[in-house]
């Protein structure tokens, strides 16, 4: 086979095109793309032409991503809206090339957009910053554990399957983000026109407290103690506990081995191997489930016994979180759908977050913030998946992931700056559900536009076959 008829690297191979002569292929590539010989193999594949190419359509769409992730981001979306419309759909990426460069585009716009956050201030308190710590641990307990089962429930549905759940989805969240826009412009409006509405808010004014005699002096103490804590831009015990949590779920996390993962730590089939049909990976998820529990449990009791304190001085009645205990609960069962949903569809993990906090009584404004500390842990890990597979694959050179870290990094700094401006100049906290009305139609309109593709390619059975499992295939195999 002449040289010019090579796939030039493995990070350029796409569809499999391999049928039992070259002159008689049958899989359309779609565009950018051609069927070459891969590595000299005798195989045959789509060879795409590269990340980083000088093509028109390719550089129009990274210009055209860099305002979606921006204002995305405003409504704790992240790259996953540009995947499966413009990546996949538009410039013909394979799933796992689109992964990568989703992936990136997340870490690197999140990184810097939590910083931006963690300089914000609570629009009704501007002594307090504008994340919610103490609800966003509750998330965070919940996250690592759910969002890891949510991908590898989804690694075992056919593509096709897929595609109709996530779009029944994205159509059922609709009327919710409609519902939670109109309810945050009522209250706003009320806020407005009258300041009690203030005691329906997540937030009671220190002040409103001062005039109180009831108070002895070591509640006052205790008050001001509490209250200068929830004014700590950086609250140490609530990160670490959130980071340290997610360390050790993602610590048993990497030594399994599914479908979308490949264990770091078992990367050579020489030195015992451990392969996803091995019991190791049931037994090590066994362990995650013990583990999660237990720091969880603790979380629960330690905080719910300082919140008995608070309960005791009246602090921040509407932020009660673990008392009653119903009530944590909920928001922990709220952080596993998040996690399920962020690992199951790959999208739409922060409008879960954004209107269930809503629920649980944050203005808009702090449900965002909220929503989009969370949502870092989220990247975080799909980040140290993406690392880890890349050790045993090698597909995906360190100068791309550069690139499309620094498009992340541009678009926040551009457009998500631009975007907190003029929503706190203006007021317009509730728009944030809007823009996330619109991403999710342009998702279904991408998922819809790929299935069809999709089918085009490789007929309609190859989007609705069962992908290989350990009980259809030989050990090994998959």
């Amino acid at each position: 086979m002449p040289g010019n008829n090579l796939c030039p690297s493995k990070e350029l191979y796409s569809y499999n095109c391999t049928t039992l002569s070259h002159q008689n292929l049958t899989t359309n590539c779609g565009p950018f793309s051609s069927c070459k010989q891969i590595f000299s193999s005798g195989q045959f594949g789509c060879c795409r032409i590269g990340y980083l190419a000088a093509n028109a359509a390719q550089i129009i769409v990274y210009i055209i991503i860099l305002p979606i992730i921006g204002i995305g981001i405003l409504g704790a979306l992240g790259g996953g809206v540009v995947k499966r419309p413009f990546l996949e759909a538009t410039l013909n990426f394979d799933s796992e090339s689109a992964g990568n460069m989703t992936m990136c585009l997340q870490f690197g716009s999140q990184l810097v957009n939590i910083i931006i956050i963690f300089f914000q201030r609570h629009p009704e308190d501007p002594d307090r910053p504008i994340i919610n710590f103490e609800i966003a641990l509750i998330y965070c307990l919940a996250i690592p554990l759910s969002q890891a089962l949510g991908t590898e429930f989804a690694n075992y549905l056919p593509l096709g399957s897929l595609l109709w759940i996530q779009n029944i989805f994205f159509v059922a969240i609709c009327p919710i983000l409609f519902l939670f826009a109109t309810k945050e412009l009522t209250l706003q409006t009320q806020k407005e026109q009258d300041n009690e509405i203030l005691l329906k808010s997540a937030l009671v004014p220190l002040e409103g407290l001062k005039g109180q005699q009831q108070l002895q002096d070591q509640e006052a103490k205790l008050y001001k103690k509490f209250y200068d804590d929830q004014c700590n831009k950086f609250p140490l015990p609530a990160i670490l506990i959130t980071f340290g949590n997610f360390a050790i779920n993602e610590a048993i996390i990497l030594t399994r081995t599914t479908p979308g993962l490949t264990s770091p730590y078992f990367n050579d089939p020489k030195k015992n191997n451990k392969g996803e049909c091995e019991a190791w990976n049931f037994y090590m998820l066994l362990v995650l489930f013990a583990v999660n529990t237990v720091i969880t449990l603790v979380v629960y009791f330690i905080k719910r016994k300082e919140e008995y304190t608070k309960d005791a001085v009246k602090f921040f009645n509407c932020e009660r979180f673990y008392t009653p205990g119903t009530r944590f609960w909920k928001i922990y069962a709220a952080g596993w759908v998040t996690g399920i949903v962020a690992g199951f569809f790959g999208m739409a993990a922060g409008l879960i977050m954004v209107t269930t906090m809503a629920e649980f009584g944050l203005i808009s404004a702090v449900a965002g913030g909220t929503a989009n500390y969370c949502y870092f842990i989220i990247c975080f890990q799909l980040f140290a998946t993406v690392l880890s597979n890349q050790k045993e694959e090698n597909n995906f050179g360190v100068g791309d992931q550069f690139f499309f870290y620094g498009l992340g990094m541009i678009s926040v700094l551009i457009f998500t700056n631009l975007g907190y401006y003029y929503l706190k100049k203006y007021n317009i906290g509730h728009a944030l559900f809007y823009i996330d009305f619109a991403l999710v139609l342009l998702n279904i309109a991408g998922n819809l536009a790929w299935g069809i593709e999709t089918s085009d390619r490789h007929n309609y059975d190859y989007l609705m076959k069962p992908p290989l499992s350990c009980s259809t295939s030989q050990k090994g195999d998959i």
